[in-house]
C-alpha cells in the first residue's frame, strides 16, 4: 500500500504541471509535450535547476523556441541539439569558458555573459568544468522544463511544466 500512494500523487503531481517530458536519443535531447490548443505566436521552452514558477516567465534558460506551421498548429516536441546552454543569471562573465572552447562555440552577448552557440558546440564539457559558477549544463533528465506560450503582445504564458 506504501508504494501506490508515492505513485497516486506522482501521477496527480504530473497532471497539474502539464505533460512535458524529456528523453534523449542519437541527436540529443527530445522535450515532448501535450498538444496546443490555443493561438499563441511561438511556443518557447526553457529548463532549470529548480522548479519552474508559472508566475516567472523569464524562468530557466531558453533552450528552443516553436514556430506553428503552415496550418497555424504547434507540433508536439522538438529536439534540442546535444549542446551545452548558459544560465545568464549564474554568468558572472568572466570569459573563462570563451577561452577555453576548443570550437569557439562560445561567444559573450551586449552584457559580456556566455552564449553557446548549439551548432558549433561538440558537447566535450570543457566549459562546464573550467565555469567558477556553475553557469553551464547540458539538458538532462535532471532539471525541470517549462513549455510557455508567447501571446500576440510578445509576453509569454506558462502552459506545461515537467516534474523531476
Amino acid at each position: 500500500m506504501k508504494v501506490i500512494i508515492p505513485a497516486v500523487l506522482l501521477t496527480m503531481v504530473s497532471m497539474v504541471a502539464g505533460s512535458l517530458t524529456f528523453s534523449q536519443d542519437s541527436g540529443g535531447s527530445v522535450i515532448q509535450w501535450d498538444p496546443i490548443e490555443s493561438t499563441y505566436e511561438s511556443l518557447i521552452i526553457r529548463c532549470s535547476k529548480t522548479v519552474c514558477e508559472e508566475e516567472e516567465p523569464d524562468w530557466g534558460v531558453v533552450l528552443a523556441t516553436v514556430y506553428p506551421d503552415s496550418s497555424g498548429g504547434f507540433p508536439v516536441s522538438v529536439q534540442i541539439p546535444g549542446a551545452f546552454v548558459v544560465d545568464p543569471e549564474k554568468c558572472i562573465a568572466c570569459g573563462v569558458c570563451i577561452n577555453r572552447c576548443p570550437t569557439d562555440a562560445i561567444t559573450e552577448d551586449t552584457d559580456g555573459k556566455a552564449v553557446i552557440n548549439p551548432d558549433l558546440c561538440i558537447a566535450c564539457g570543457i566549459c562546464a568544468n573550467v565555469c567558477p559558477v556553475g553557469a553551464i549544463f547540458s539538458p538532462s533528465s535532471d532539471l525541470y522544463y517549462g513549455l510557455f506560450g508567447v501571446n500576440e503582445e510578445g509576453v509569454e504564458e506558462f502552459i506545461q511544466g515537467s516534474v523531476k
